[in-house]
Parts: C-alpha cells; structure tokens; sequence
C-alpha cells in the first residue's frame, strides 16, 4: 500500500506545474519522493514554504534517467526561483553541451580545479553516472558568492540526489595534488571549466600546467571563452572582459573580495596553449560551442563595465595616469559598440562562444 502524503519543508522552488514528479528534502535532510499536489506559502513569522507531496514510498527517489538532465540539476543546485529560465537553466545546458563536446565518459573520475559553487561539478556528475566521481577544489574563501556562499552551494549539492558522486575541498591545486602523494591516478582526468579567467595573473596560469604535468595528470578538459566573435553582437562581450582584465592587471594585488569581478586575468587561448605547451601538453581535440541566445553572460559583463560599481573602483584604483587613460579607453569603445548595436540596452549583446579543447600529456 502507497503510504499516505506527507508534508515536508522546502526553501527553493523552480517554477513548476501539478502534478509534477520530484524529490525534495524534508528538515531532517531525508529525500522523500512523490508526486507534488499543492504548495502552500506562509509570510508569518516569516516567509516559508511546505509541500504536500504524495510519498511514492521506499526507492523512489528521483533517478535521473526518469526526469530531464535539468531538472535534476537544478533541484540538486541552490538557485533563485525568478531566475532559472534567464540564468540557471542557460548555464546548465552550456555546461552538458561542453561535457558533450569533450566526450566525457561514463565512470570517469574526475577533478575539477576552479570548481566555483559547483555548477560543472553537478553536470559532470549526472554525465559519469554513479559508478564515477567527481572532486571539486577552489581555493576562494567559502563565504564568496552571491546571494548564495560557496559553502551554502556546496552543502545543497551534497545533500542532493547526486550528492554521493561529488566531494569538494576548499584548497588550491599544489596543496591538493601534494597530499595524495601516489594517489594521483585515481582521477582520469582534470576539468578546467570557465576556472582559468578567475586567476590573478599569467604566471599563475603557466604553473598550474607545470603542477599537473608533474602531478602526471594525462588528460585535461578545458572550456573558456574563445575571444573571437563569430557574430557582431558579441563584440560586446568581448570588450567588457578586456575591461575588466586590464583593471585586474593593473590595480595592487589584494586578497579577493567576498563581491570579487567575474573576469581577473582573462587569459585568451594563445597564452593557454602556451602555458599548456610549455608543461608538456598537446591540444588532441578541439570543439567550439555557439552560445545559445538565452546565455546572458556577456549581458551581464557589459551592464557590470557601464554600470557604477566598476567606473567606481577604477576612480579608487592606484594606477598611474596612462593605466587610468587605458580602461577609461576601453569603456569608452564598450560605449561606442553598444551605440554601434543600436541600443543602451544589453539585451542586444550576444555571449562569445566557447572554446572546448582536450589536451593529454605528452609520453
């Protein structure tokens, strides 16, 4: 016999219609899954949410061969309800096309540097299936990101139905990668997924390669922005990232910020491949993947250079006069390329697209 429906507390929905099939979580941290009936919203004391959801009972748990590769990151990621369709949802589907167009494989165990809130870890989990694994490491402080901490991301997704599949650590390459010692076979291979324009400077960029070729990591996966537009509305996106990398390059080195810039370094591919082919690694595979037009990444980068919070911290920047004259000089021709598209508003900006190489190390 089913047994009877049950209520269970729950803090963030994505938009959904009834009956819908899921698992959600109850307080105690227990996955309960069923078919969801009503939802019931209170604002006293304060603002919660309840489901009632009809338990399917023992082993039901939502498996994701039963529900789309979307819905299943999505309810397994912290995210803001109001913006799954304009800002989750794009990242993720971004994210399995690059998977894809590695060819990553099932049961691959897999290390993920640069690992962020856990975005890549989450795709690259539900693609190995349960017999792989996948370890996330990022050095930044876990009080960073908005509005939800690196750490409230990481608890989320290990509570959640591809929780088992995902371990993450708070540290940089070097220090992990010396802890394991002869370990180090244990992963197939490392990830570098939209991780390299985080870090602070070119030489940090060439050692991370040395540290994986000494560490014999044989196969590595990266994905960033290619810097060529292969449409006139990415120009845009293009110029709001050299922006911000002429800032970050300019300004006194500092700890990062909890309200950090997305674009630090900003490296292109011609200084990848040359940090990647110093270390001893060869480009096997090459793929591009065209942004999809609802990925709004380079909106949101063009509204961050013209908008006050970064005009401001130019002005408070310690830069010498020409350094000043040199990002003023490329937000001005941001300006000029936004009137170009006819439009102040970003939602002419397109996102650049993707550059998915496979490297391995050299024999």
């Amino acid at each position: 016999m089913r047994p009877p429906p049950v209520i269970v507390a729950a803090k963030y929905l994505f938009p959904l219609s009834f009956p819908y099939k899921t698992h959600v979580y109850r307080e105690d941290c227990k996955t309960v899954a069923g078919i969801i009936r009503k939802v019931y919203i209170s604002t006293k004391p304060t603002v919660s949410v309840q489901i009632m959801i009809e338990n399917l009972g023992p082993g039901s748990a939502l498996h994701p061969k039963s529900a789309s590769k979307i819905d299943i990151l999505l309810e397994s990621s912290l995210h803001d309800a109001e913006l799954v369709s304009s800002f989750h949802a794009p990242r993720f589907r971004q994210r399995l096309a690059i998977i894809q167009a590695w060819g990553v494989r099932e049961g691959e165990t897999i290390l993920d540097i640069g690992c962020g809130q856990g975005e890549s870890c989450l795709a690259l989990a539900l693609e190995v299936g349960p017999r792989g694994h996948i370890t996330g490491i990022d050095p930044a402080q876990l009080d960073y990101g908005h509005p939800f901490t690196m750490r409230e991301a990481h608890h989320h997704i290990q509570k959640s139905v591809l929780g088992p599949r995902i371990s993450f650590f708070p540290v940089d390459t070097p220090s992990y990668l010396a802890k394991l010692d002869g370990q180090r076979k244990h992963f197939d291979s490392v990830t570098l997924c939209h991780s390299l324009w985080y870090f602070p400077n070119d030489q940090a960029v060439y050692s991370l390669f040395e540290t994986l070729a000494k560490a014999r990591i044989r196969r590595l996966y990266l994905a960033e922005w290619s810097y060529e537009p292969t449409c006139p509305s990415q120009v845009a996106h293009i110029l709001a990232a050299k922006a911000q990398a002429l800032l970050y390059r300019y300004k006194t080195p500092s700890e990062p910020g909890l309200r950090e810039q997305n674009v630090r370094v900003g490296v292109d591919q011609q200084l990848i491949l040359k940090a990647a082919h110093a270390a001893g690694f060869k480009v096997t595979e090459e793929r591009f993947i065209s942004s999809a037009g609802d990925m709004r990444e380079g909106q949101f980068e063009v509204r961050f250079v013209l908008g006050r919070v970064f005009q401001q911290r130019v002005a408070d920047a310690c830069l010498t006069e020409n350094q000043r004259e040199e990002i003023n000089a490329a937000i001005l021709k941001l300006q000029s390329e936004m009137e170009r598209l006819g439009s102040t508003n970003t939602a002419t900006v397109g996102s650049m697209d993707v550059w998915c190489p496979v490297l391995e190390l050299n024999k």
